[in-house]
């Protein structure tokens, strides 16, 4: 039986979807977690014959080798900082393992592949919303303990945030284009709305008005997009007047911006570190004004956790570790990698949008996913202060999204190729 990679990239975001779900609501071990990572790791093996490929591609070669040679110099200083082995690779498993996701994606999905894995993630929210419904009605959870299909432990509506504004953003746009229904619109709109509601998820709302923001720059002026508008305005009051009647304390919250100010400095289950001072609490509590911590951090790996594995424990950790300084990712960079390596992560995702902008140009029949790439890539940014989610098994959906803007440009290859060679004169042949 031969193995198809796609078929593994296919298993690895269902999976994902679905695993957390099986361990805090079926009671299922937390060791089938790491299936995910046996998969990452199968797919990336199987794609090694892809390298010359990866590195050699015309349009993406620099953001290509700049994903490689940035997850390689992380590890390299982090070698250099004497960091034990086995605390760096639990490191790269953490931190990058989503990277080389995306890019055996993008060099081994076709358009069709693609497509057909983001629709059945939008089949997914129905399954989603009967496990939010589920754990807040059944179960009596709230907040951050409702996960939906990512789970009921505390946080688990942070994976959750990221489902939600990627189906959201893919389905905003693949409607303007014509590529979705006006049913599947309305659901995603009104049904997540709801759920960030339930799970207490007041950042989705703000990233909801960013995403039709976004959009709204990103494309072109047109009455489609005054339609849409104007759609999702009318779907947005509706789903606030459901909202009104679960959880009053939403329209209130958005009412007062003594509140708003203060939710942007809460911290998870009273930790230190918190979203709004990150960078002056790193500066007062552990690098002070060494120059060496502040550039590099004390090491990939070096401030890593592991509950399940003793040897990815390190002694920081131990520490440190009810600061909650891993609850976000900004600071969990910030100390492993410095500042350095936090501007050099963030510029995987400003590459990937500035290539997106110049290619939906050159390609206005496919511009819907350069542009649903464009605002994931915002949103992810914007998160990095948000949550730990881009480093949660969730970042297989965001990448596997940004991987979009090869997959189309690869197809889009394909296809010229192939009529290169239909249109090709036959050779007349002088035998029969």
């Amino acid at each position: 039986m031969v193995i198809k990679q796609k078929h593994l990239i296919a298993f690895q975001i269902y999976y994902m979807l679905i695993v957390e779900m099986l361990i805090d609501i079926l009671h299922f071990p937390s060791i089938i977690r790491y299936v995910l990572d046996v998969n990452a790791i199968l797919i990336a093996l199987l794609a090694l014959n892809k390298l010359k490929i990866i590195i050699s591609d015309k349009v993406f070669k620099r953001l290509n080798i700049y994903i490689m040679l940035y997850m390689l110099g992380a590890v390299f200083v982090s070698i250099l900082f004497a960091t034990p082995l086995g605390r760096i690779l639990w490191a790269f498993r953490n931190n990058y393992l989503y990277l080389i996701f995306f890019l055996c994606c993008a060099y081994t999905l076709s358009l069709k592949d693609f497509d057909s894995i983001m629709k059945n993630c939008i089949r997914f929210s129905f399954f989603n919303a009967i496990c939010v419904f589920y754990e807040y009605v059944v179960l009596h959870l709230y907040g951050d303990n409702v996960g939906g299909m990512f789970g009921s432990s505390f946080g688990c509506n942070g994976l959750l945030n990221v489902y939600l504004f990627v189906i959201t953003a893919y389905s905003i746009v693949m409607f303007a284009k014509k590529k979705a229904s006006i049913f599947q619109l309305l659901w995603i709109v009104i049904s997540s709305l709801i759920i960030a509601s339930v799970s207490e998820l007041k950042f989705f709302y703000i990233e909801f008005a960013l995403i039709i923001i976004f959009y709204l720059v990103l494309s072109k002026a047109s009455l489609n997009n005054t339609f849409l508008l104007l759609g999702i305005i009318v779907a947005f009051y509706v789903a606030i007047q459901i909202i009104g009647a679960i959880q009053p304390d939403i329209v209130e919250f958005f009412s007062d911006i003594d509140k708003i100010t203060s939710y942007s400095y809460s911290t998870y289950n009273n930790t230190i570190i918190n979203r709004g001072t990150v960078f002056s609490q790193i500066h007062n509590l552990f690098f002070g004004n060494d120059v060496r911590l502040n550039i590099f951090g004390y090491g990939l790996g070096y401030c890593e956790e592991s509950k399940t594995f003793a040897w990815a424990q390190s002694p920081f950790a131990t520490k440190y570790a009810s600061m909650g300084y891993r609850n976000l990712s900004a600071s969990m960079i910030i100390l492993e990698t410095g500042y350095l390596g936090l501007v050099a992560f963030i510029a995987i995702f400003i590459f990937i949008f500035i290539i997106a902008q110049k290619q939906k140009s050159e390609n206005e029949n496919k511009n819907q996913y350069f542009i649903v790439s464009q605002i994931v890539s915002l949103l992810l940014i914007i998160n990095i202060w948000y949550n730990s989610a881009i480093r949660r098994e969730i970042a297989y959906l965001s990448f596997l999204y940004l991987a979009s803007i090869i997959i189309v440009l690869r197809d889009k290859r394909k296809e010229e190729l192939k009529e290169q060679q239909l249109n090709q004169p036959k050779k007349k042949s002088y035998f029969k």
